[in-house]
């Protein structure tokens, strides 16, 4: 009965001073807001991510990467050797994975170093890969128009085109039958893949694919003079239930095959995800550290307001006391209106991270996703600023003594 008697005083007191009371609210609102909001623009640009690596990254693809790589961390991504050209990957290695039950594709993976020109257009952002025709049936790729490469491109010069290069190179022209320069050598363009669809790959831990020119990897070595390093071989896996099973025979054939060595990466989709979503929560935790720093001032602001209520209210804390009301029951009393408020400046700024979101998130094309944990996180830091801050007010009143309010008079 007491508490629901403090909390209709508690209503009763702040909506005597409705000005104050909102903008003693004001640092919450705002605080609470900017959270939320971050937090549910934070799970939009993850979903989108998601949905684009789930959409291209091929879930029955498993990569082998030279080198470790730290999984579900932010990190550079490989070893000091991988990170400055050097593989440990060999075609033994891929020959090796060819034997790996529930494989159906394997395909090696090289950097080649060089210029790709169009007559006097040239890029220096190409990203030009030598691979296998097997390379296309572990990635999920569209294409504008052409093809992948295929069995009879062994040492042609040909090559398949990433949107992002296609449109460095050609504009809006077209590009499908053209012929391009890489390295001085004339090659036909046989494929252009749709711009959005080579930014991620299973590779990961690497520059985007956009970029990408393809070539036979057999073409490669003519162009170079030696075989390429293999920085990377894609395993395509017949189906999705096999993927945890395969992925650790494909570390043992490879162990093996090295040796004993555990100088290498294997990496699956989830793999992937688990890394991106690392570094974008890192980066989310970063920015609503910077936007809690509001709520705190909004907790100050609180316990300001209250301790000049305190002030303002000696005559009725020592009335209240004088005819029987104890130490706590003044103490709940102002505790109450202080989680109140908080709760109020709570509930006002998750409106309002609502429309903010919202608004930002149409703004970026992203869809903002409010989870309940944001919610009830919101919720609890409310209630946690109306505790916290209003404790030494409400000491400060539970202390008066009814002689005090005998003076005021």
């Amino acid at each position: 009965m007491m508490f629901w008697e403090n909390l209709k005083m508690a209503f009763v007191s702040l909506g005597s001073a409705k000005l104050r009371s909102f903008l003693t609210m004001l640092g919450i609102i705002i605080g609470v807001a900017a959270v939320v909001a971050i937090l549910a623009i934070g799970e939009g640009v993850k979903q989108a991510v998601r949905d684009q690596i789930t959409g291209v990254v091929n879930a029955n693809a498993i990569a082998v990467a030279s080198g470790k790589i730290a999984v579900g961390k932010s990190s550079s991504g490989g070893s000091a050797a991988s990170s400055v050209g050097a593989s440990t990957l060999t075609p033994a290695d891929v020959n090796a994975l060819k034997n790996v039950k529930h494989i159906s594709a394997v395909a090696p993976l090289s950097f080649i170093s060089g210029l790709v020109a169009n007559g006097s257009v040239t890029t220096q952002n190409s990203l030009i890969l030598a691979t296998t025709p097997a390379f296309g049936q572990t990635q999920t790729l569209k294409f504008v128009g052409g093809r992948f490469l295929e069995e009879q491109d062994t040492n042609q010069r040909v090559a398949i085109l990433g949107g992002s290069a296609k449109q460095e190179l050609f504009g809006d022209k077209e590009a499908l039958g053209a012929t391009i320069k890489i390295r001085g050598s004339d090659f036909k363009v046989i494929g252009v893949l749709q711009a959005s669809d080579a930014a991620a790959s299973a590779i990961s831990s690497g520059p985007s694919l956009e970029n990408a020119v393809y070539l036979p990897i057999s073409t490669a070595a003519t162009l170079t003079g030696s075989s390429p390093p293999i920085i990377r071989i894609i395993a395509q896996i017949d189906d999705a239930a096999n993927v945890n099973s395969t992925a650790d025979a494909m570390r043992e054939a490879i162990k093996t095959s090295h040796g004993g060595q555990d100088d290498f990466t294997v990496l699956t989709q989830k793999d992937i995800l688990s890394t991106i979503d690392s570094v974008l929560n890192l980066l989310t935790s970063f920015i609503v550290a910077i936007a809690a720093i509001s709520l705190l001032v909004g907790g100050i602001g609180i316990m300001n307001i209250m301790l000049v209520s305190v002030t303002e209210r000696t005559r009725e804390i020592g009335l209240r006391k004088a005819i029987g009301a104890s130490s706590f029951t003044v103490l709940s009393q102002f505790m109450i209106e202080a989680v109140v408020l908080s709760l109020f400046g709570g509930g006002l700024g998750i409106a309002t991270a609502v429309g903010l979101a919202t608004a930002i998130g149409n703004a970026a094309k992203i869809s903002p996703v409010f989870t309940p944990e944001s919610i009830l996180l919101a919720v609890g830091v409310s209630a946690a600023v109306g505790i916290v801050f209003g404790i030494a007010p409400a000491i400060q009143a539970a202390r008066k003594r009814p002689i005090q309010a005998l003076k005021a008079l």
